[in-house]
């Protein structure tokens, strides 16, 4: 009876109170809305302790872990935390619904994948329209503050893109001292060098991918960071016939980063880089091989304007095809080498893109960016293989506005060309609106 008594009065004197530092950090964040943030503090507290201090000190504390950029949830409503702010809860997410109409070259994907565009137009794939409400996400976070380690954080993120729309772990890692342990955005990613978009995988060029990872990340001055991991490497590799086969990964792909940030934390120039060894069989010779993979980039967002945001990078290198969106598991990563019979290479690869973000007002928000890819042949690659991916193109327009602090919607246009190594050459487009209340 005690017990309830606490929770009642705690949720009489805080429940239904505004939280200005997360209503400052919803405003930053992608979704760029404002919003009561309801915290409950469960426990014992003394009399004349300040109960809206507390509130200050739990907010402060999650404020800190907030990850902001492409795709990320952002600010939970529901936040539940013992006195001290020594241990806090916090439960978020959004309900997601677009519908899409796709014309010319239809692609067979809830999403815009120029990599995908089919090279025929006939009369069954000329227009398409498109429902989807499986980006809707839920997601979970704790924090416990530890005296050795400070403040530890656990998080789990959902969607609903497993098999047809079965949950799917997104995310779910541990945190502390710069160091992630579990499931997360790679290391080789700029989170917020990229556009808010409807469509879900955005930008074709985008070095996007959640791995289980180890990664350290520190602070060498107020305006220098880096990071390193160690990640669970996937290797997607075109092998026809039997004389080469993938094998179990046996070393990590290690990806890092040097950041410099200034016009606090606003701007931002970062390189980044990869490599990776990846392991297969040869078939012929009987016996394991080693190829390796390597990337670099430079990736920045600059605040121009209180209201006007620049981005972009530029990729480029051989066997990462599995980091770039759009061709992301599509078999670029090793590939058939015509000269040497049981062997397999890697690939020439550039990606790059450029964008602009305007806030016109606190309600309504413009993003426009354009997207490459290209692969080059190796060994004669393209010759023995013509209808090889080798360019796309990917532009995004869209509009967002806020009807109130929790209910979003958008529209947004897609246009996207994809050319063959035989110069075949095929374009699509895509018009969509979106509805979203965030919770």
């Amino acid at each position: 009876m005690k017990i309830i008594n606490t929770v009642l009065m705690a949720t009489a004197i805080i429940s239904l109170t505004t939280v200005d530092v997360l209503a400052k950090e919803r405003k930053q964040h992608n979704y760029h809305y404002k919003n009561h943030n309801n915290v409950l503090i469960i426990g014992s507290h003394k009399k004349n302790e300040n109960i809206w201090l507390m509130k200050g000190e739990i907010v402060e504390t999650y404020s800190k872990t907030i990850k902001k950029g492409f795709q990320q949830s952002g600010v939970p409503n529901f936040i539940i935390a013992a006195p001290s702010a020594k241990a806090i809860f916090a439960i978020g997410g959004f309900v997601n619904f677009r519908t899409a109409y796709n014309w010319n070259s239809v692609i067979d994907s809830k999403d815009f994948v120029t990599s995908a565009i089919p090279m025929t137009s006939t009369s069954q794939n000329k227009q398409s329209l498109l429902m989807d409400a499986s980006t809707t996400r839920l997601f979970f976070k704790t924090i416990i503050q530890s005296r050795i380690l400070g403040p530890i954080e656990g998080y789990i993120e959902t969607d609903f893109r497993g098999n047809g729309t079965s949950l799917r772990l997104r995310e779910a890692y541990v945190a502390f001292k710069g160091v992630t342990l579990g499931q997360t955005a790679t290391t080789f990613v700029d989170l917020k060098a990229a556009p808010n978009t409807i469509d879900f995988e955005g930008p074709n060029a985008y070095t996007y991918s959640r791995n289980l990872m180890v990664r350290y990340n520190f602070n060498i001055t107020p305006h220098w960071n880096f990071a390193i991991s160690a990640e669970m490497p996937r290797v997607s590799a075109t092998t026809p016939g039997t004389e080469a086969h993938i094998i179990p990964q046996r070393i990590p792909d290690i990806p890092l980063y040097a950041q410099y940030s200034w016009n606090n934390n606003n701007s931002h120039v970062r390189a980044s880089g990869i490599i990776r060894a990846m392991e297969y069989y040869d078939n012929t010779n009987m016996s394991n091989e080693t190829e390796i993979g390597w990337g670099a980039m430079i990736s920045s967002n600059i605040k121009m304007h209180k209201s006007i945001s620049a981005f972009g990078q530029i990729v480029y290198g051989e066997g990462i095809e599995n980091y770039i969106q759009d061709i992301n598991g599509k078999g670029y990563d090793l590939v058939v080498n015509p000269q040497y019979k049981g062997k397999l290479q890697t690939l020439p690869t550039m990606g790059w893109m450029a964008g602009l973000k305007v806030n016109l007002t606190n309600k309504w928000q413009m993003n426009g960016a354009y997207s490459q890819v290209q692969i080059w042949s190796d060994n004669n690659y393209f010759a023995q293989a013509p209808d090889t991916y080798k360019l796309s193109k990917y532009v995004v327009a869209n509009v967002f506005y806020n009807i109130i602090p929790a209910l979003n919607i958008g529209a947004e246009y897609l246009y996207g060309t994809r050319k063959n190594a035989n110069n075949a050459k095929a374009h699509a487009n895509c018009a969509q609106m979106m509805v979203q209340l965030n919770f």
